[in-house]
């Protein structure tokens, strides 16, 4: 590079061509901390006022006055000879509002070293402010409606086959532990039952990029069965190949519990807990259709318990409740498996009998229904006693549908009763 072409020094012109084009504040301050130079479009920028209006005042006036002391004891290290970068506070302006700034400060020398005052920039930063602001407001009210959904965040890295997790919920707290496990571990802990559906549900997500949305359990190091929910969606990477899977997942094991009850208490009956009417028309229509089927008898048993009026009466019903949930217990003992014992109502039960082999069977639950029954029930200290009086009807000989098989077994009920009840009576005869 020959002399002619080297790049001259800066001029004064070119010093203050950049002051006004620069969008961060030139300034000076002498050794009492007093403006002594402010770049004049800048100066209007920021402070709303000209340069000549702040010149010769304390650079510190113009601080938020919370911030004031702390700010002076920096400046007074830059005036020792120290250099300070990114330091950010905040000044008021002309008209009374505030803006944030970022200054960069170095001591100020003379051609002999000898130190003048300080020198720097500064920068507007009041919309980054703000959006950092916002931001962070945006991110704790994440957090909050996380912690009070008590959903735990997870992601699903592809490559390396781990799972990744934040905060543990209630319920999460056994099975998981630490921040991160291989998924294999994670597999490991899902409800037998619910493995081959998690997997298929899983994998349908990631081949698919689909998002991905089950519900499974997990089990503890205890044995305690945790249902969880998660949701996923499926991130790609640079490539566009699927990556992660970045989810939430939430403890539903209340909510399940809360379903299981609501169920149960459609198809059983609050006080024994048996299969109500709704229960048994369907299970009585199940065994008629497999008898269909397989050419088979079904035998449908009404069981009313003789004078229990007298019980009511006596223990009130308070004690005619726990007279009925223990025999409600007894009927339950002479049952087979495949067999099933609902309460109709009031002190009535109903038995059906599935894949019947011999009428003669009938007899023997007959009469093991009529030794439970007229044995002692103690309540609240009494000895009551009870009996039965029971009607059979027979499938296909008596009826060939449930409602009929119910009225029949009604109808060879009442004749057991009036006959003087403790024994049943078979419709046909």
């Amino acid at each position: 590079m020959n002399a002619s072409s080297r790049i001259p020094p800066p001029s004064d012109a070119l010093w203050q061509s950049l002051a006004e084009t620069s969008n961060d504040l030139l300034w000076a301050v002498d050794l009492a901390g007093c403006w002594s130079y402010l770049s004049p479009a800048a100066t209007r920028r920021i402070y709303a006022c000209e340069a000549a209006e702040l010149l010769g005042q304390p650079m510190q006036a113009a601080a938020e006055e919370t911030l004031r002391e702390r700010d002076r004891a920096v400046f007074g290290r830059v005036l020792a000879g120290q250099s300070v970068f990114r330091l950010e506070t905040r000044h008021r302006r002309h008209d009374g509002s505030h803006v944030d700034l970022s200054f960069n400060a170095v001591p100020l020398r003379d051609a002999h070293g000898t130190l003048l005052g300080a020198t720097g920039t500064a920068r507007d930063i009041s919309e980054e402010r703000a959006a950092a602001a916002a931001l962070q407001e945006s991110v704790e009210k994440l957090r909050l409606a996380v912690d009070v959904a008590e959903l735990m965040v997870w992601e699903w890295d592809q490559a390396s086959s781990r799972l990744h997790w934040g905060r543990h919920p209630a319920g999460h707290l056994d099975a998981l532990e630490g921040r991160s496990m291989p998924w294999s571990e994670y597999l490991q802990l899902v409800h037998p039952e619910d493995a081959e559906r998690y997997l298929a549900d899983a994998r349908a997500a990631w081949e698919g990029r689909q998002p991905y949305a089950a519900e499974h359990r997990i089990l503890g190091r205890d044995g305690q069965v945790t249902w969880i929910s998660a949701r996923g969606k499926i991130l790609g990477d640079a490539a566009g190949r699927a990556a992660r899977m970045i989810g939430v997942s939430q403890d539903i094991t209340a909510r399940k519990r809360r379903e299981e009850e609501v169920r149960f208490l459609a198809y059983h009956d609050v006080l024994t807990g048996l299969p109500n009417r709704r229960l048994l028309d369907d299970r009585l229509g199940q065994a008629l259709h497999l008898a269909q089927r397989r050419g088979t008898q079904v035998a449908v048993m009404l069981v009313d318990l003789d004078d229990f009026k007298l019980v009511n009466d006596r223990l009130g019903h308070r004690g005619g409740d726990a007279a009925l949930r223990e025999v409600a217990q007894r009927l339950g003992a002479c049952m087979r498996k495949a067999d099933t014992l609902a309460r109709q109502g009031g002190d009535e039960f109903v038995v059906v009998i599935p894949a019947l082999g011999h009428r003669e069977d009938c007899a023997v639950v007959a009469d093991k229904i009529l030794r439970a029954v007229e044995a002692p029930v103690q309540v609240e200290g009494e000895a009551v006693r009870l009996g039965a009086s029971i009607g059979v009807s027979l499938f296909p000989e008596d009826a060939r549908d449930g409602e009929a098989l119910l009225r029949n077994a009604d109808a060879a009920m009442y004749r057991a009763k009036q006959s003087g009840g403790n024994q049943y009576r078979y419709y046909g005869r």
